[in-house]
């Protein structure tokens, strides 16, 4: 109810319902592999990206419209200059009016990634302070809430909003970060040398839907030493 839900992949999703005060949330919760789209209630479009979750009311009501997000997610906002467009997540919220914008905010990270495509969105603290940021198209706001460390650069922001399409890309990520976006997309776990997690930076393009094995023989001929082994869904790197 409120909302229409497209299949990306041949996965399923959980959809729930919980009650806050006197709005209706519907929780859609996305597992590993798979790939959803939601338009809500306004005709915003919400992709979202393998183990992640949006709680979203089934009817926005008041000043605004609040959805809250875990995981990765790529939103087109339908314009409504009244009711401001906010996500919701652990440390931060990203305000819009009418825009396309990728979010990615999964627990397991130490950063909160925020992608402009085009429009504006502003990056606020949930807990206030004088920290507040408006992003420009093909900006990117880097959170690192660990160490409370806010990065802005310049990117090309179709390239990480490609997930949507099927591609992988990674630009200038170490390898633990590639290997995190890997399990999730695939459904599988790594059995991995600490060690081999170095400073080094990696970037690789996949094209849409490559299969595992030639997603690993890529990374493989890219990051020096290293091989692998594949059996059920645990792959073994050394």
């Amino acid at each position: 109810p409120g909302a229409e839900i497209h299949t990306a992949k041949e996965r399923l999703s959980y959809i729930g319902r919980q009650q806050t005060g006197k709005i209706q949330y519907n929780i859609l919760q996305i597992p590993r592999g798979g790939e959803y789209s939601v338009t809500l209630q306004d005709g915003t479009v919400v992709n979202l990206n393998s183990a992640s979750e949006l709680r979203y009311p089934v009817r926005f009501t008041g000043t605004e419209r609040k959805v809250f997000l875990t995981g990765e997610a790529y939103f087109q906002v339908a314009k409504d200059k009244e009711h401001p467009f906010i996500v919701s997540t652990s440390y931060l919220k990203v305000e819009a009016l009418g825009t396309k914008f990728n979010v990615q905010a999964y627990s397991e990270s130490d950063k909160i990634i925020t992608t402009l495509e085009n429009g504006a969105v502003r990056v606020d603290k949930i807990e206030k302070d004088d920290n507040s940021f408006i992003l420009s198209p093909n900006e990117q706001l880097e959170y690192n809430y660990k160490t409370g460390v806010f990065e802005k650069k310049i990117i090309d922001a179709t390239s990480y909003s490609g997930w949507i399409k099927g591609e992988l890309n990674f630009i200038n990520q170490p390898l633990k970060e590639i290997l995190a976006t890997i399990q999730r997309k695939y459904a599988v776990d790594f059995v991995i040398n600490p060690r081999l997690f170095t400073p080094d930076l990696y970037t690789i393009k996949f094209r849409q839907y490559e299969s595992i094995n030639t997603v690993m023989k890529i990374l493989t001929m890219t990051v020096s030493g290293l091989s692998y082994e594949i059996e059920d869904n645990i792959i073994t790197i050394q």
